[in-house]
């Protein structure tokens, strides 16, 4: 399922084809057990239809909502911490030698690092931790060097400083976290076995073959949820969150080395 849920366009296939089948078996039922041939039982089964109809978009719709946030925080964080980085790059300038040039070329791979971040997907547990340990290895070395600059150098200048770095690590955490933060699975199922049932009644309600009403529902259902989880997945799928603030930083921070 984490498959499917990382490749929008394969699940859009999938469930399209899965509620397709589900209209096609519940017209295949009506039609053999003539259930519709009754406007009592016609009427009820078209309630149903709708009611289903309505909880399904309902459902939809919370969910849309639960993610677009998540993808408007993934990218204001790239942002933040392309920030975060600059202004504790900018005021290493004031550190002294041989601290101010070690805190540079740790400064220099830890931007590297932070640009390769945007690459990872859930899909490949290992190298995410693999990209978050060198992420916490050179933290640790970064944070060294501050407090040996601090603990002789005691001042506001150095205050600010130290909270500079503090909060270039805070920013890394919190892009850390939004990326391991999805739409859980069981929405993603009750989604599916309610649009599951609401295609075999769009079906079962049918007095007559119409393919246009047997093929619109999964189509546009499959659609929504594809859309949703190419919000929910921006390493995939045709939606992606822009890097461009982290790769012109990455651009000056080469040019500036040369």
């Amino acid at each position: 399922m984490t498959f499917l849920l990382d490749e929008p366009w394969v699940l859009f296939i999938a469930v399209c084809i899965a509620l397709f089948i589900a209209s096609v078996l519940g017209y295949r039922l009506a039609f053999s057990t003539r259930v519709n041939e009754d406007s009592h039982h016609h009427e009820h089964i078209t309630g149903l239809r709708e009611g289903l109809f309505i909880f399904l978009g309902l459902l939809l719709g919370f969910t849309v909502a639960m993610v677009l946030p998540r993808f408007e925080q993934r990218r204001d964080l790239v942002n933040d911490e392309a920030g975060a980085i600059e202004t504790l790059i900018l005021r290493t300038q004031i550190l002294p030698e041989p601290e101010h040039g070690k805190t540079m070329q740790l400064l220099r791979e830890y931007v590297v690092v932070r640009e390769g971040f945007a690459r990872n997907t859930l899909q490949n547990q290992a190298a995410l931790n693999r990209e978050t340990q060198r992420t916490e290895a050179l933290q640790e070395q970064i944070w060294q060097q501050v407090i040996a600059v601090t603990r002789d150098n005691e001042n506001a200048v150095m205050a600010s400083y130290m909270q500079s770095a503090n909060n270039m690590f805070d920013v890394a955490n919190r892009r850390l976290a939004t990326f391991e933060k999805r739409v859980p699975k069981t929405v993603w199922l009750i989604i599916f076995v309610v649009a599951a049932f609401q295609s075999f009644l769009t079906g079962y309600s049918l007095k007559r073959k119409f393919w246009l009403s047997l093929a619109v529902t999964p189509v546009v259902v499959a659609l929504v949820m594809a859309l949703v989880a190419d919000l929910d997945s921006p390493r995939t799928g045709l939606i992606h969150i822009e890097q461009t603030s982290m790769q012109r930083l990455v651009n000056d921070v080469t040019h500036s080395q040369q």
